[in-house]
């Protein structure tokens, strides 16, 4: 079932943004909407959809939550198709 979401993730634009921005390593929530060009409302969504899914941790420091990949498929998957 968990392979579903993972291409649910990456066959939706704003969910594939995100994963792709997070392969350079962990990404305070603050950042990631000027990253991929969308809201902090809409990026916060998505967010939230991708730990549900187990396809991203978060964890806090301080004020800030920072996000990371946590499904290593994720990244051999942007590895194959050369980072689009």
């Amino acid at each position: 079932m968990k392979n579903i979401y993972l291409f649910k993730a990456l066959g939706e634009e704003t969910k594939h943004k995100i994963l792709k921005s997070l392969l350079s390593g962990e990404l305070c929530a603050c950042k990631i909407p000027q990253k991929i060009g969308r809201t902090q409302p809409n990026t916060s969504m998505h967010l939230a959809k991708l730990v549900e899914w187990g396809l991203i941790t978060s964890r806090r420091k301080g004020k800030m939550i920072l996000y990371s990949i946590k499904d290593d498929r994720i990244k051999l998957i942007f590895q194959l198709i050369g980072k689009r």
